[in-house]
């Protein structure tokens, strides 16, 4: 049985910073109010006492650098090393949140020796308390944070398939009303057009104009020129769809999830994840160029 694939949402960039930033304030905010009622593991932790303070900014720092670590290291790994699936995501979340309770139970233990003041409290339960408070304190924010994701993409899915319903409706009512009159578009080399799923044509525009397309699930984005603007238009269908239909084009495939336009290329740079290429407009994402088109697209480039 194959693993589930894991959303792309999930490990998106914008998304991984958003869910950091939100879990650490949650953290900080859950553990100012359970300080007073907890008399063990906690007791260190303060942002008024003075002396308490130093091991609590110590903590809060190391916390939140090592989580924007482990977020770089997954978004790097996932695009390069590894096939994420839900099952790896959440374990790898769960370690997050055991790593830092057992640094956090090792400045109760370690450092501060908690245990000569608590009473019966042993290592090990101190230890368990550690890690089960650090599970309240981010794994309610992880959750949280994924399902409202969910739910953006899920609302951004049905703003796009309502938008190929009703231009499906349209493409109808003009073929019905344009039946006997001659074709809407021409092909040219100079123009692009390109088609949905089932066929249909949905956009037409200059090959000059075009950017790039980046494949977004089920739906490709076509980013292209508008009047000296970047403009962009969603459509449902394969990326290998619009690669195959692009052939001898400038548009070529440089990436699993991107096709540029070799005509507009600026640069391709190197750094250190590997090759980027930027455009000659700004406002545009660098796109990055896989090995396994990188020798093509660099002697497109060169040949220009």
């Amino acid at each position: 049985m194959k693993s589930k694939k894991l959303p792309h949402y999930l490990i998106e960039k914008n998304n991984l910073i958003v869910q950091v930033t939100i879990s650490v304030l949650f953290a900080i905010a859950f553990l100012a109010v359970y300080i007073p009622l907890s008399n063990t593991t906690t007791s260190w932790f303060s942002l008024e006492d003075p002396d308490k303070f130093m091991y609590t900014a110590f903590f809060i720092i190391f916390s939140t650098i090592f989580l924007i670590f482990s977020r770089v290291m997954m978004f790097y790994m996932s695009k390069r090393l590894i096939r994420f699936t839900l099952p790896k995501y959440i374990f790898w979340m769960l370690g997050e949140i055991a790593l830092i309770g057992l640094f956090h139970a090792y400045i109760s233990l370690g450092i501060i020796h908690v245990e000569d003041y608590v009473g019966d409290y042993s290592k090990a339960l101190i230890i368990g308390k550690s890690i089960l408070i650090t599970f309240i304190a981010l794994g309610f924010p992880f959750i949280v944070t994924d399902l409202s994701f969910a739910l953006l993409d899920a609302q951004r899915v049905l703003r796009i398939a309502k938008g190929v319903i009703q231009s499906n409706e349209n493409d109808a009512a003009k073929t019905q009303k344009n039946a006997t009159s001659e074709p809407m578009v021409t092909d040219t080399p100079d123009i692009v057009n390109f088609h949905d799923y089932t066929g249909a044509l949905k956009f037409t525009v200059k090959l000059e104009n075009i950017y790039y397309i980046k494949a977004e699930g089920n739906y490709v984005n076509v980013f292209y020129n508008n009047k000296g603007g970047i403009s962009s238009f969603v459509l449902r269908n394969k990326i290998q769809t619009i690669e195959d239909n692009l052939a001898g084009t400038p548009l070529m495939r440089c990436h699993r999830t991107y096709i540029v336009n070799t005509n507009n290329i600026k640069l391709i740079r190197t750094e250190d994840e590997g090759y980027y290429i930027d455009f000659n407009q700004t406002g545009l994402e660098s796109v990055p160029v896989s090995n396994t088109y990188r020798e093509k697209i660099v002697k497109r480039f060169t040949e220009l």
